[in-house]
């Protein structure tokens, strides 16, 4: 039984993006959240590129000074490369020719997770939030079917139950709460498989597009790499393919790897030089959603709800963004209607994730459908704004379905043609 007075308004599990983001719009409205951090920050995470929406709540939280104090790395712009393409042969796109709505710049960043991450938790401290680093919330704590609460235990064999009005799972892809729920669903279209690491001393990139983040096709149906410059002369870069490719291979990873970046002319040459100054990190079976993301008492918010795939960059966006939507719905369900207000919440968030979601079926099924889109003067404006981010805009949204509508018509014309060049290698006739 909790005790008669609370130890916060709001216990958030994880001090990662959408905890931070959270806990700092809860104390610059004047409520008590404690923020419970198992790791102690800064520590490494995967998700160095930014999308442009992303500015709008760092702008709007008060911590957009200190990511240029911070002296992030300034991206302004995407190309991508086509696997047998002339080297440095690519498509581009400026972020400053196609501003998002609410643009606050003509570039967004790319980071190293660590120092954000730890940036953006001292944030909230600064504004307010309590936070408590190595110490795991071991389960959520309910009364009937409301969550009450949490029990923390630290390293040091302290043990304690938090109690709080509402309760949110911020805990990223440990899915704490979910997985306590049985809520967590293994997503059945994606089984993807990334291995990445920093380098430094790659072959330099065209002038004029040094500050420019690189995705580069590879010639397999579900396979790319990643290309993200950052400060100093450190390069993240990372390949991404179907999980069964890896284990069929037989290959050790560096070697995989290695086979990968092999099989596109530009991310080859640029790679001839490079040398790695970090180990090798491994992700896999990362794609899944929840039945729900909402209940008596508790949210969830960030990778906690849903992950996707990496490879538009949505990762932080959907971090923030729900931390932004999840405030607002705290706010309300205290107003006396919490149901109502969760609600809202779980079909906002889902609204837009769902459509980060179709867009990464849709350049899994057909890579070369993005190009011929970005390539189109009808369709070029559309599609730049819409994998800009912030999908949870009404007119995002309308202009999102209409974009997937006609690339799924494009892609069963494509793929019901047997001699088109836009067919993957394998599907075409001969």
């Amino acid at each position: 039984m909790r005790p008669g007075e609370l130890d916060a308004d709001v216990i958030i599990i994880g001090g990662g993006p959408a905890g931070s983001t959270l806990a700092t719009l809860l104390s610059q409205a004047g409520h008590k959240s404690v923020v419970i951090e198992r790791d102690i920050h800064p520590r490494d995470h995967v998700g160095e590129a930014l999308t442009p929406s992303t500015n709008f709540v760092f702008d709007l939280i008060g911590f957009l000074p200190k990511m240029e104090e911070a002296g992030f790395f300034h991206k302004s712009g995407v190309g991508w490369t086509a696997p047998n393409s002339p080297i440095w042969k690519f498509l581009a796109i400026r972020t400053s020719d196609y501003p998002p709505p609410n643009a606050i710049q003509p570039y967004s960043y790319n980071v190293e997770r660590d120092l954000l991450d730890a940036l953006l938790l001292r944030h909230a401290f600064e504004s307010g939030a309590k936070v408590l680093q190595g110490v795991a919330v071991k389960k959520v704590l309910f009364e009937g079917d409301r969550a009450v609460g949490v029990r923390a235990a630290a390293t040091d064999g302290w043990e304690r139950d938090l109690f709080a009005r509402t309760i949110v799972d911020a805990s990223g892809r440990r899915c704490l709460l979910a997985t306590q729920l049985g809520l967590k669903r293994k997503d059945p279209q994606f089984n993807q498989y990334a291995i990445y690491s920093w380098f430094k001393t790659l072959g330099a990139s065209p002038p004029g597009f040094e500050d420019f983040l690189f995705l580069h096709f590879l010639g397999l149906e579900r396979a790319w790499g990643w290309q993200i410059p950052m400060r100093n002369g450190i390069v993240s870069v990372g390949v991404v393919t179907d999980k069964g490719d890896f284990r069929k291979s037989g290959k050790s990873h560096e070697q995989f790897f290695e086979s990968l970046i092999g099989r596109n002319r530009t991310m080859s040459q640029t790679m001839q030089s490079a040398e790695r100054i970090k180990p090798w990190w491994i992700e896999g079976d990362y794609s899944y959603k929840m039945e729900q993301f909402s209940g008596r008492g508790w949210l969830l918010v960030g990778d906690a709800l849903r992950f996707v795939d990496p490879i538009f960059s949505s990762g932080v966006d959907v971090a923030l963004y729900s931390a932004l939507f999840a405030h607002e719905a705290i706010e309300q369900s205290w107003r006396g209607n919490e149901q109502g207000a969760f609600q809202a919440y779980e079909k906002r968030v889902s609204e837009g994730v769902d459509i980060w979601y179709e867009l990464t079926e849709l350049f899994y099924r057909l890579q070369l459908l993005f190009t011929w889109f970005a390539i189109s003067r009808r369709h070029r404006q559309d599609l730049v704004r819409v994998l800009q981010g912030n999908p949870y805009l009404p007119e995002t949204q309308t202009t999102a379905r209409q974009l997937i509508v006609l690339m799924r018509e494009f892609h069963d014309r494509t793929i019901s043609n047997p001699e088109s060049l836009l067919r993957p290698a394998g599907l075409r006739r001969g």
